[in-house]
């Protein structure tokens, strides 16, 4: 503990010059590299400054002790996803922010307060936050330049970056040192990225090694959210049993624990399982559970609605599409959410008649929408199928040729 750094710390914050604090005791030269902590102090002298200070050598201990102890607790539920204990944890610390800015847990502290944020999702203080960080990292231990890089991902991904958090991602499990190892964290946020940039392979491998770690430590929640990437990622690979076994495993555990929006997106995926196969009734009832399981997250709720309504549409159901896209349409444009507004479009005109406006509008609007914001993949993939399969019908293969290349 650098007890230099604290004294300077009381000192200030009574007010107290350098000459009043000394008086007596010892040098004003003596009392800088003291508190630059270039020198060691026989502990007489500290006992003797604290004391003038109004504060004394064990009391500082163990407010030390106290904040490394807040610390662990603060980050573990942070990485058992309490969030409630974490806001708590994260008002006690700002309390305490004073004087942790005197202790060597500074960086750590405002690294942990990084994760936080994305926690519970206030991204713009988390990137705000990043920028602060890297003006300091050139003072980070290896393992807080570790913890900044890793984080520094998980930003990435709240921000649908896939592709640039995988890198670093990547880099981090290759490049581990110094008794830092990749944990079962940075294990399940690899798998998330490799199942959202669609290497399903890498994301199973991934996943079996964060299970794995998440297993022997009882963090509940991660194992469900890690069975979740895995059964996407089994049914992108078209191993289709294994993927329903995930499912069954989530459905029946996010039961038990109340985790309604956890139960919701598991609808919606076996809903993808069985669209891809082929069974779009199936399908459709599975889509209607997670939007009638409704909860909070307006964003899985519209992706839900989205693959509802496209659903219904291949089975000929037209009047719940067009219901559902047009509902569809209306929360986009409360929530602020442009491919909600766009994706639609295709459907509601062709279901007009209007197939030569569908195409153009995917051609035009769609597609460049979806490859300038870097979205999903498989909605790409998707239009793309669409304007190839119109093309070849149309006996222009040349245009369609295009499409089935990015296919």
């Amino acid at each position: 503990m650098n007890v230099g750094s604290l004294i300077k710390y009381y000192r200030t914050k009574l007010g107290m010059t350098q000459s009043e604090l000394v008086d007596g005791i010892c040098s004003v030269p003596h009392l800088s590299k003291i508190e630059n902590n270039s020198k060691e102090a026989n502990e007489q002298t500290i006992d003797l400054l604290l004391k003038r200070l109004g504060a004394n050598l064990m009391e500082v201990q163990q407010k030390n002790v106290l904040i490394e102890k807040l610390l662990d607790e603060w980050i573990r539920d942070i990485n058992y996803l309490q969030v409630e204990k974490a806001r708590g944890l994260y008002d006690h610390l700002s309390g305490l922010s004073e004087f942790i800015a005197y202790t060597p847990h500074l960086y750590l502290y405002e690294l942990y307060k990084l994760r936080y944020y994305l926690l519970v999702r206030e991204t713009e203080k988390a990137k705000v936050h990043y920028k602060w960080l890297e003006k300091h990292k050139k003072n980070f231990s290896y393992q807080e330049l570790y913890l900044l890089h890793y984080y520094h991902a998980i930003c990435l991904i709240v921000q649908n970056k896939y592709r640039q958090a995988n890198d670093v991602l990547d880099e981090l499990v290759i490049s581990q040192g110094e008794g830092v190892t990749a944990s079962g964290d940075v294990y399940y946020h690899l798998a998330l990225v490799k199942c959202h940039i669609e290497q399903p392979g890498y994301a199973i491998f991934y996943g079996k090694q964060a299970l794995t770690s998440f297993t022997a430590d009882y963090n509940l929640k991660r194992m469900l959210h890690t069975l979740m990437i895995m059964g996407i990622s089994y049914t992108d690979s078209g191993i289709y049993e294994v993927a329903l076994d995930c499912y069954n495993h989530l459905e029946r555990n996010a039961e038990i624990l109340g985790e309604v929006e956890m139960l919701s997106l598991t609808y919606h995926n076996i809903g993808y399982l069985k669209q891809r196969m082929g069974r779009l009734e199936e399908a459709r009832d599975y889509f209607k559970r997670a939007i009638d399981s409704r909860n909070d997250d307006a964003s899985s709720y519209m992706v839900s609605l989205y693959a509802f309504a496209e659903t219904a549409f291949y089975l000929e159901d037209y009047p719940a599409a067009k219901e559902s896209f047009v509902s569809l349409k209306k929360e986009a444009v409360q929530a602020g959410t442009k491919i909600y507004q766009i994706l639609p479009m295709y459907y509601l005109l062709m279901m007009e008649g209007e197939e030569e406006k569908a195409i153009r509008y995917l051609e035009e609007y769609t597609l460049p929408f979806l490859y300038d914001k870097e979205l999903s993949f498989t909605d790409i993939r998707s239009v793309n199928k669409i304007l190839a399969d119109y093309y070849k019908k149309e006996g222009k293969f040349k245009e369609a040729l295009q499409y089935t290349y990015m296919d």
